[in-house]
């Protein structure tokens, strides 16, 4: 039987993503290379949580990138 992934804390996910990101940035070209499956994972839902929209292979980009509503908002 397969085991369903274990989701990460915040502090987690921030964390891996956060190492993944540092091996690009200390090693430029060199560091993407060295990064894992597990930071490369961390850094997309990264994104996702922070409301980046995927543009799905084969489908062309969406007006808008960002989301961060879904609906109307009734605090302004």
């Amino acid at each position: 039987m397969i085991r369903s992934p274990e989701r990460l804390t915040n502090d987690e996910l921030m964390t891996r993503a956060a190492r993944g990101l540092g091996k690009i940035d200390q090693h430029g070209p060199r560091g993407v290379t060295l990064v894992s499956f597990e930071e490369i994972e961390a850094m997309a839902g990264l994104l996702a949580c922070l409301g980046l929209v995927p543009i799905y292979p084969g489908y062309a980009p969406k007006t808008h990138f960002l989301t961060t509503y879904t609906k109307d908002r009734t605090d302004v």
